[in-house]
Formats: structure tokens, C-alpha cells, sequence
């Protein structure tokens, strides 16, 4: 039941991410925040509110890492499965943090500087 949640997580993230970010914003009307149409540049509250879904990630692959401790000793197919879902999602969250360290660089486009 955990796998599947974190995989329905997982794709939604990637139905996310891979929208342009003007359709995945509200418009500008609705949040008061505005958005560089050129650098694509997200608010510090979202970067944060992302950091934090990434800090939730680690937790989950950490319970993942736990759980893994209690599988038969040997190296079973299933085993070995839940070993590559593992390293798979800790790929993905080294890639969401390099972007997130990335997007945070970018400096947030306001009106008038």
C-alpha cells in the first residue's frame, strides 16, 4: 500500500513538473505573485513548500531502507525489487534537490528592480 502511494506520488509530481509553469500557476490575479514568463522563476514559498516535500521524500525512502531490514535475509527477487524502487526514488530526490538548489539561485523577478 506504501509502494503504491509513493508511486502515485511520484507521478504526480512528474504530471507536475512537466506542465509549463504558466499552466500549473494560478493566474496572477488569484495570488498576487508574478512569475517571470522567460526564467520561469517560483516564489520563495514554493521552493520552500517543495523543500519540504523532498524532506518528507527522505522519510519515506528511510522507512523503505527500514522495512527492507526485515525482508528474508536472502536475496529474493522481491528483495532485490524493493532495493532498485529504493534506489530509484533516491535518485529522483538527489535530481528534485539539484533543482531545487538551482531554482533558488534564480533570483525571483518583482516589478520595478
Amino acid at each position: 500500500m506504501r509502494l503504491l502511494s509513493l508511486i502515485l506520488l511520484l507521478l504526480t509530481f512528474l504530471g507536475l513538473t512537466n506542465r509549463p509553469i504558466r499552466a500549473a500557476q494560478k493566474p496572477e490575479a488569484e495570488t498576487g505573485q508574478k512569475i517571470s514568463p522567460k526564467s520561469g522563476a517560483m516564489s520563495d514559498q514554493d521552493i520552500q513548500a517543495m523543500r519540504q516535500d523532498v524532506a518528507r521524500m527522505k522519510a519515506l525512502v528511510q522507512q523503505m531502507q527500514t522495512n527492507l531490514a526485515f525482508v528474508d535475509t536472502s536475496q529474493s527477487p522481491l528483495k532485490h525489487q524493493f532495493q532498485l524502487e529504493i534506489e530509484m526514488w533516491q535518485t529522483m530526490i538527489v535530481e528534485m534537490d539539484r533543482r531545487l538548489d538551482q531554482m533558488s539561485r534564480e533570483p525571483v523577478h518583482k516589478p520595478g528592480f
